[in-house]
């Protein structure tokens, strides 16, 4: 652990944040359980609760596993407004860097977070590892480096944090990470662990899954499926997940229609050295909110800015372009590779 460096952070931290401050913790769209970790983790250091500082999402909780993690821990996470966030004293975010949000937010206080590609001078207080695996490792650091007693609910959080955003320790770990998982094992509760592993998948799942299953191909390891209207982000992301599995498939490409918004979910199988982060950032960073690492990444493009640039919104349509625009990029890094 970075002991030094941390406290050095935990002082200017506590410094900025003022005891009689109102603060607001955002986290992405549909947070993950790094993110979720992260923000009660946050919140214990700065000695508040959940009146004084909630924690905002601007798009709800989906994922069934995440749900039932917000469920057995109790973690309440409230619809965002940019208008009432700008009332608080102080925002801050964790696991997720301000232009996520595309305007969305009027001014941040605090940032930390793991993922690369941070531009620094974005808020007042800012501590950004990306050597480090998960965001939740950093909050865990700090509260060591404080010396918070460390809940059963919350070291629960922050281990399950660790364990999803490092694939169970198999994707970008790092020894902090490593130490932070051990301090944290001993005090977490395994059977709620084993609860959020295991959660119940929506009947709907089914339905999509036939579908698409239909229509599935592969075209040099990379499968692209635009699923049309669906009810639910995580049917996406599963989809993305689930085609990763099947022999030959290197990247997936999964969209769904939600609300008035194009979401995609990205995966590679991680074995060579293009970032699923750096395509959607690429691909679709102009159109709307874009990011996430190197095997897994996520897209948020509002239809509407959708059809003025493409000219189309028919599911097979959106597939093929799709299709075109993943195709064209790897192609295109494949090429930059082999003359480099």
């Amino acid at each position: 652990m970075e002991q030094q460096l941390t406290r050095e952070k935990l002082k200017q931290l506590r410094a900025l944040v003022g005891e009689g401050d109102r603060v607001a913790i955002v986290v992405q769209d549909d947070p993950d359980p790094d993110a979720l970790s992260s923000a009660i983790a946050l919140r214990t250091l700065l000695g508040r609760n959940k009146l004084t500082t909630p924690i905002f999402s601007f798009a709800p909780v989906t994922r069934p596993e995440n749900r039932t993690m917000v469920h057995l821990l109790e973690i309440e996470v409230a619809p965002a407004d940019t208008e009432e966030l700008a009332s608080f004293d102080r925002i801050a975010m964790v696991d997720v860097a301000p232009p996520y949000f595309n305007g969305r937010l009027k001014r941040v206080d605090v940032v930390v977070d793991h993922h690369p590609g941070y531009v620094g001078g974005q808020a007042v207080f800012e501590d950004v590892r990306p050597g480090y695996g998960a965001t939740a490792t950093i909050m865990t650091e700090y509260l060591v480096c404080a010396g918070e007693r460390i809940s059963e609910r919350l070291a629960t959080a922050l281990l399950y944090g660790i364990r999803t955003d490092t694939l169970m320790l198999s994707r970008r770990v790092t020894d902090h990470d490593l130490q932070a998982f051990v301090h944290l094992y001993p005090h977490a509760n395994y059977n709620l662990l084993k609860q959020m592993d295991r959660p119940e998948l929506p009947l709907n799942f089914a339905r999509v899954l036939a579908k698409a299953m239909r229509r599935l191909k592969t075209t040099d390891g990379i499968v692209v499926l635009y699923l049309g209207a669906v009810d639910r982000d995580d049917l996406i992301v599963q989809m993305a997940d689930f085609c990763l599995q099947f022999e030959e498939v290197e990247w997936t490409v999964v969209g769904g229609k939600l609300g008035p918004n194009l979401v995609l979910a990205v995966r590679n199988n991680g074995l060579g050295r293009d970032s699923a982060g750096e395509m959607v950032r690429r691909l679709f960073g102009e159109l709307g909110s874009a990011g996430g690492h190197r095997e897994m990444a996520k897209a948020v493009v509002p239809f509407s800015i959708w059809r003025k640039r493409e000219g189309t919104v028919r599911q097979a349509e959106v597939e093929a372009r799709l299709r075109g625009l993943v195709s064209a990029y790897l192609a295109n890094l494949s090429a930059e590779a082999q003359a480099g």
